[in-house]
């Protein structure tokens, strides 16, 4: 090997002492070993199960994200906002707790209950996203959950005003004020020309039900200086199939959005075809819930999947989606683009990322023929 190189290379390599292994001493071995031993037993700790559906048995599904990036150790005054809050949250919860005693269709559990108080960067996640509100409104006009609570209560959309009188009378909650908006996220203004404000209660039943087919009823009290969220749902099997549809469906079509591509209107029908099918998947997830928490696990429940019809119109829509912006690409000049292949950029990876977990959702829920 060394003959083939120059003669001044060759004669620099032979002068070079082969390197021999770093080794440990025994204290220093058993110092590394401690670290790992820690490490592990910290990670068995924090861990999270990763969601498996069972039809059977799927109360309390916890979400499956977990928090990858490293913990700011550094002190910040967000910091103390977010303490004062998780004190708050265990009084709100002990409150919640006595109001069963009084509401018997009312149920409440702590372990459903594990995040009552808004971390520091969801607080400032949600200021960064909504800019502009933050400077009309302030932190409270941003900011409506940093302290929250779920609760489960059947027919919530005719019983809530049961929950509302109770926490009004007994401990001294108000119903907390919001700005009135129209359906394009815009301020109503009154008569002299100021922010209209309104009962900050959200009853999203029937017409007023997400597309998902997710219903709720969401309250915000105030207290002193300080707003606390109230979600009412059905039950526990209700509240798994919220995580699981937040999880699986919901967090990739709000990457669609992230990621800018609704601002194409031809990609924004794509879009929303794409979301339509998964929308009738996730109804029937809901209405299982629903009847699961009204009538017992043991009710007999056909489950949903995707037909051959809607398997490839959603190949056909996810292949239209690339090509619109493959177009795109190959209509700009090579200096214009920020890759050679279209398959390395940013637009297509994103577009390619956020297909294969919805695709995962399609091998989950196909149907038994394919």
């Amino acid at each position: 090997m060394i003959s083939r190189l120059s003669k001044k290379v060759a004669d620099r390599l032979q002068q070079i002492r082969p390197q021999k292994p770093k080794t440990r001493t025994a204290a220093q071995d058993m110092e590394y070993q401690t670290r790992v031993r820690k490490k592990r037993s910290w990670s068995a700790r924090h861990s999270e199960p990763v969601y498996q559906h069972n039809p059977k048995n799927d109360a309390f599904i916890k979400s499956m994200k977990t928090e990858t990036a490293k913990k700011d150790t550094k002190t910040h005054i967000g910091d103390f906002l977010v303490a004062k809050n998780k004190v708050l949250a265990e009084k709100y919860k002990d409150d919640l707790e006595a109001m069963t005693i009084q509401i018997p269709e009312v149920s409440f559990f702590r372990e459903a209950n594990n995040t009552s108080a808004k971390e520091l960067n969801k607080i400032l996640e949600k200021i960064q996203k909504r800019d502009e509100q933050f400077k009309e409104r302030g932190y409270k006009g941003v900011i409506r959950d940093g302290v929250r609570a779920t609760i489960f209560m059947p027919d919530a959309n005719k019983n809530y005003m049961k929950c509302v009188e109770w926490m009004q009378k007994k401990k001294g909650y108000k119903i907390a004020k919001n700005f009135a908006e129209d359906k394009e996220g815009n301020l109503i203004l009154d008569a002299k020309g100021k922010p209209k404000m309104i009962d900050d209660i959200d009853v999203r039943f029937g017409e007023n039900a997400c597309a998902s087919g997710y219903e709720d009823v969401q309250i915000r009290f105030q207290k002193g200086d300080v707003l606390y969220e109230l979600l009412i749902l059905p039950g526990p099997h209700y509240m798994s199939a919220k995580n699981r549809e937040h999880d699986l469906v919901y967090d990739q079509f709000k990457k669609y959005k992230a990621f800018g591509f609704e601002k194409d209107a031809g990609a924004k029908s794509i879009i929303k075809a794409i979301n339509a099918r998964f929308m009738e998947l996730t109804k029937t997830w809901y209405a299982e819930a629903l009847l699961k928490d009204k009538k017992g696990v043991g009710v007999a429940f056909e489950p949903k999947t995707f037909s051959k019809e809607d398997i490839k119109d959603l190949n056909d829509l996810f292949k239209s989606l690339k090509n619109l912006y493959l177009g795109k690409f190959k209509s700009l000049p090579p200096s214009k683009r920020s890759r050679a292949n279209f398959k390395d950029t940013k637009t297509f990876q994103n577009l390619h990322d956020i297909e294969i977990n919805l695709r995962k959702v399609m091998e989950m829920y196909k149907p038994a023929e394919i």
